[in-house]
């Protein structure tokens, strides 16, 4: 049996009860040892078809010659698995028949490999001409280079370097441009990798040339190992305090399994950076019922089954996931981290593939409703944000049954486990059911609660007051018997969700809710609130402007009348003469 690993061909020498003795067919060498479980993980293979032309053709004389050098030790497969026993053996062959030690061994490691004793001597090929060198040179300098230049300017470039004189004229026996295009296609120079290395650099070879092997599911044994990346939605939303205002485009973070393809975690907003991941890690850690159900959906366990954070996390080096909340998390619950070289997406192309079905399935939908086009930002194009009309909220229930459908509806093809329906929500549960499983449980609320972002607030006979808006809390009366009003305190906030913040009391989280003459804030982003209240401020200052006319003109009107009044003298006055003159001006 032949198996892939890495890109390579192997062939299995001899199998024991925990695993296999395996040995390189493109390149024979000792064999060695695979446990059962990583053995099962590998692709198989067809068998080469050399290896089959051989084992069809008869033995040559010259085959059955060197057969027999290596008869004693075919004989016994403990010469496979002890090296020691192995090379005693090889040496007293060796000797014996007067041969070299590393002449035994090539040809017994070649015949465990299943190749052929005798190898075909090369016809050797005839050497260069000066003019051949010269056409390698030219195409070594000045066609493999990152300056893209064309064959003929490489053919130009060649004559001018060696192919002048001292007065810069061209050499009457100069190569002509048929000879060296000849030259180039006839040795494949067009087509060896290098040519897109040196010319597009190695990270374009690499994302879009290189062969591919096996499958990107076979890469991990266990579920838990989350592939996590981050996009901007091609998409306008509009504030849900008021339409007609554009909040811009909602980033998406999510963290897909690698063994499943299960998304095991979203989180859409406004936010990015690492309360943005620790958010997404939040939701893969808590019960998916209830997170649908606050968005008015009802789901069972069965369409999105996973619950706990991973036992791994696989990303690029962004600083969102490399900053000290991430690491405070990593410590503390044994996560690993695999970090993947920057600007290369098929190194997790799960989760980039996730996002691309994920705007393939909304996109179509939502077309002339703030859905971005590849057209945008050119001449006498749609002004796409002025056709927004979804809130955050209602982009996410898309987003939702997006993910509801790829992970409980879609088939995965190539699928390696063939006792279940290839689905990912039941491929997960397969896993599962079988232990091979690194999840770690964790309460999903602790770890929300431990991402949010601090700050420092003052205690106030009112509440707290954050971000202009107060909260309050049944428990405040009680907090204050310990701590005194006008005390700084440390608070964590959603800049998310205003409808909530906490204050950190040691290591307790205390609930503070909106004051009740704050409540249409309630389920708003920090974007939000602002839009909101820079409208109140215009609003505002239009008010104070009306205010303020209304006390100048009473000031006007009072400073009239006193300059139509005129002062007579009143002579000496008594309270009988001040009641005679009330008397009078009553009558």
């Amino acid at each position: 049996m032949f198996i892939d690993i890495a890109g390579e061909t192997f062939k299995i020498a001899s199998r024991a009860e925990s695993g296999a003795w395996i040995i390189s067919y493109e390149n024979p060498c000792a064999p060695k040892f695979v446990l059962e479980r990583e053995l099962e993980t590998y692709t198989r293979l067809e068998p080469p078809a050399k290896y089959l032309q051989l084992i069809e053709n008869k033995t040559t004389d010259g085959q059955e010659k060197r057969m027999n050098l290596i008869t004693e030790l075919l004989n016994d497969e403990i010469y496979i698995v002890d090296k020691q026993r192995r090379n005693q053996k090889i040496k007293e062959i060796a000797e014996r028949e007067r041969t070299t030690v590393k002449r035994i061994q090539k040809l017994y490691f070649r015949h465990l490999a299943g190749l052929s004793l005798v190898e075909k001597r090369q016809k050797q090929e005839k050497p260069e001409t000066k003019e051949q060198k010269d056409f390698a040179w030219a195409i070594d300098s000045f066609y493999y280079s990152a300056k893209k230049m064309s064959l003929r300017s490489t053919y130009d470039l060649m004559l001018l370097s060696r192919y002048t004189d001292t007065d810069g004229y061209l050499m009457e026996n100069h190569p002509s441009w048929y000879c060296f295009r000849h030259y180039f296609y006839e040795k494949n120079y067009n087509k060896k990798s290098r040519a897109v290395i040196s010319r597009n650099g190695l990270s374009d070879y690499q994302r879009n040339i290189r062969p591919l092997f096996g499958s990107a599911m076979n890469w991990k044994s266990k579920i838990g190992a989350f592939q996590i990346d981050a996009t901007q939605a091609d998409i306008y939303l509009v504030s849900r305090l008021d339409k007609s205002a554009v909040i811009g485009r909602p980033n998406i973070y999510m963290a897909v399994d690698t063994v499943t393809q299960l998304i095991a975690g979203i989180y859409v907003g406004l936010e990015a950076g690492e309360h943005a991941v620790i958010s997404c890690l939040t939701n893969s850690a808590m019960n998916k019922v209830e997170f649908c159900r606050q968005y008015g959906i009802e789901i069972t366990k069965d369409e999105w089954p996973n619950v706990g954070l991973p036992g791994e996390i696989i990303t690029d080096k962004g600083k969102e996931f490399l900053g000290s909340y991430m690491n405070e998390i990593a410590m503390k619950y044994g996560i690993e981290f695999e970090s993947m070289p920057p600007f290369r997406p098929d190194r997790k192309g799960l989760v980039e593939k996730a996002f691309d079905l994920i705007q393939q399935k909304y996109k179509p939908s939502l077309r002339g409703k703030g859905v971005i086009e590849p057209d945008a930002q050119e001449r006498w194009a749609v002004d796409y944000r002025s056709q927004a009309m979804l809130t955050l909220e209602d982009f996410t229930k898309i987003i939702i049954h997006c993910v509801l459908y790829l992970n409980s509806c879609r088939i995965i093809q190539n699928c390696q486990v063939e006792v279940v329906t290839p689905v990912a929500s039941e491929l997960w549960k397969w896993y599962e059911s079988k232990g091979r499983s690194s999840v770690i449980p964790i309460n999903g609320e602790q770890l929300y609660q431990f991402g949010l972002p601090r700050k420092k607030a003052t205690l106030s006979r009112k509440g707290i007051s954050n971000q202009g808006l107060w909260y309050v809390s049944a428990e405040y009366k009680k907090l204050l018997m310990n701590k005194k009003i006008g005390e700084n305190v440390q608070i964590a906030y959603d800049p998310e969700n205003v409808s909530r913040i906490y204050l950190i009391n040691g290591v307790e989280y205390i609930p503070f809710e909106l004051a009740s003459y704050y409540k249409r804030y309630t389920g708003a982003t920090q974007a939000e609130c602002q839009i909101e209240k820079d409208k109140s401020k215009k609003s505002r200052k239009e008010l104070e402007r009306l205010d303020t006319e209304g006390r100048i003109r009473v000031l006007q009107n009072i400073q009239g009348i006193i300059g139509e009044a005129k002062y007579t003298e009143k002579g000496k006055l008594d309270t009988d003469t001040i009641k005679s003159n009330r008397r009078r001006e009553k009558a």
